[in-house]
């Protein structure tokens, strides 16, 4: 095989979730584009990190400045939705039902991965919560980490570190048994999460 197009297929399994077979489809697939967009999409690449940053408050994706989010002072400064990455963030401003502000950690305590809580936009967020609460007398922190073990670690993470911070009120978004699921199908920590936060 052509050694320039194995070389271009690495590059794109350095991607997160990307195997060897998906890799050289996406290389396949460009070597059919117009040069045009190749240069478009070379371009685009080459200036990614000029053109896109992340927000210096929460870490969602911004244009070299605060976020839309961050920057909208309609917003409840009363409240902070914590999530592991800016597609969640993305998947709950389309519900339209959230009007807090957000925390982007970048990712879930999993230290077989080497994702340790000083990997994470921790360190950032309890200053954050320090800065808030010189404004705010109470403030709620929302979690909102994924139902899975890194998840869950992360959230005792987070649970131990405010739990003390008397102005702080810790939530986590409600776990549990999807309508329609059978509970002999449930795994452990769905069933865990049911009872845990029954109503």
């Amino acid at each position: 095989m052509n050694p320039n197009f194995k070389r271009i297929v690495r590059l794109f399994q350095k991607l997160p979730g990307v195997g060897p077979r998906q890799a050289a489809r996406f290389v396949l697939a460009l070597m059919e584009k117009p040069d045009a967009e190749l240069l478009d999409l070379g371009k685009a690449i080459q200036n990614l990190k000029k053109e896109i940053s992340f927000c210096p408050n929460c870490f969602n994706i911004s244009d070299n400045h605060q976020c839309i989010v961050c920057s909208n002072t309609k917003r409840d400064q009363g409240k902070i939705l914590i999530i592991e990455k800016v597609t969640d963030l993305d998947s709950i401003e389309k519900t339209g039902l959230y009007n807090g502000l957000y925390h982007v950690l970048g990712g879930a305590v999993d230290p077989l991965d080497g994702a340790t809580p000083d990997t994470l936009k921790i360190k950032e967020l309890v200053s954050r919560v320090d800065n808030m609460l010189k404004i705010n007398d109470r403030l709620e922190l929302i979690i909102a980490t994924n139902p899975n073990t890194p998840g869950e670690t992360t959230s005792l993470y987070l649970k131990d570190l405010f739990q003390n911070k008397k102005a702080v009120v810790l939530t986590r978004l409600a776990r549990g048994l999807a309508s329609g699921s059978n509970l002999e199908y449930a795994d452990e920590i769905t069933l865990k999460n049911a009872l845990e936060y029954r109503k």
